[in-house]
């Protein structure tokens, strides 16, 4: 009587079987072939007085089953992936030429006049908008008055409070606002250009006219 292999007559050695995948199966395909050679091998080995059960052939079956289940799984899992991330690309690159209200304490003026949003949480019952020079001299104030919740938008001419009108460029912004004594925490949304859009390792991002990226979902209202 022939003799055979006592991890054989047992079960498949998953050891030399997980080994031998590892390096020749890139796929649940791959590896099902080689576990049903391995199984057909021992069961025409298999010594006829010690044959393996049924049990431990379901146990086996039902084991590369899994595999080939989780790759399936995996497979799918990236297909789902891949076409979130086309449409989140497509989604991006129609937002460009438009304009994103992101929060900042920074406003751009351009041709004598610059604008900016502000946000009330909830009514306020006095709003002061502040804006200062590269220096920190304020240069104009704004007075708002009494406001209810919502978004504002808040236009300036560039002119000081003497009237006499400030150079183009960057200004610093901000708002303080009350509801009687209560202070209201009201923010100032900046409006600014989406140049272009980039992608890296498959994620979006939007490119902004001053060269900063955000991410799509830091973007609040778009105008």
């Amino acid at each position: 009587m022939a003799t055979v292999n006592s991890a054989t007559a047992t079960g498949i050695d998953y050891e030399s079987f997980n080994v031998a995948s590892n390096k020749a199966a890139s796929n649940a395909e791959d590896i099902q072939n080689r576990f049903l050679k391995l199984l057909t091998t021992q069961l025409k080995t298999q010594d006829p007085s010690n044959p393996m059960d049924n049990a431990q052939m379901t146990s086996q079956m039902a084991q590369i089953s899994t595999v080939s289940g989780l790759e399936s799984v995996n497979a799918s899992i990236k297909a789902l992936s891949d076409n979130q991330s086309a449409s989140q690309s497509l989604l991006a690159t129609l937002m460009i030429g438009r304009y994103a209200l992101i929060p900042g304490n920074e406003v751009s003026l351009n041709g004598g006049a610059a604008k900016a949003v502000v946000d009330f949480p909830q009514s306020a019952s006095d709003a002061v908008v502040t804006i200062k020079n590269s220096a920190g001299v304020v240069v104009s104030e704004i007075k708002l008055g009494a406001q209810t919740a919502g978004q504002l938008t808040v236009g300036w001419d560039g002119k000081n409070a003497a009237g006499v009108q400030q150079p183009d460029g960057q200004y610093s912004i901000s708002i303080k606002a009350v509801n009687g004594s209560v202070a209201v925490d009201a923010k100032i949304l900046n409006p600014i250009k989406i140049s272009s859009v980039a992608i890296d390792k498959g994620v979006s991002s939007l490119v902004l006219e001053n060269g900063k990226r955000m991410s799509m979902s830091d973007v609040t209202q778009l105008i």
